[in-house]
């Protein structure tokens, strides 16, 4: 009996608890960036299941290219975005030269040329249209087609 209601105890805890982090965890846009027609935008609180990534993106694309002109297609319709994880914030990139590898600048992404605005490299996903008019994601070595 005792172990009946630990076990029910139990499991509501942990589905109090997923259903508690899918409803607080609301992504924001943190940054933009745009450099012809590649796009990065970082994020925070970004959905952790593939699904939830890929959900995000069909219910959000719309309000990428209206708030923010992403994606911004070249001449010949190609469109990149790149989804990066905002992490600990902005941080400023180390001073000195740049030229030389250092592992301090090489794992930094700076936003719109200010190295002020800069955060670490977390790729969580790129997108893209494709040839036959859809789209692909990229998570991680997975590709995704969306057509």
């Amino acid at each position: 009996m005792i172990k009946t209601k630990v076990l029910i105890f139990t499991i509501s805890v942990l589905v109090a608890s997923i259903i508690y982090i899918n409803f607080s965890r609301q992504t924001e846009i943190m940054i933009t960036d745009q450099n012809l027609n590649f796009s990065n935008v970082a994020v925070k609180n970004f959905p952790l299941t593939e699904k939830g990534k890929i959900e995000w993106w069909k219910i959000n694309k719309a309000t990428l290219q209206k708030k923010f002109n992403i994606p911004a297609p070249a001449k010949d319709g190609d469109w990149y975005i790149s989804i990066w994880n905002y992490g600990d914030g902005f941080k400023a990139k180390p001073k000195g030269d740049i030229k030389v590898f250092n592992s301090d600048t090489q794992d930094m992404m700076c936003f719109n040329n200010d190295s002020e605005k800069c955060i670490d490299k977390d790729l969580i996903m790129r997108i893209k249209n494709n040839k036959s008019g859809g789209v692909d994601i990229q998570l991680g070595d997975k590709k995704i087609n969306l057509d």
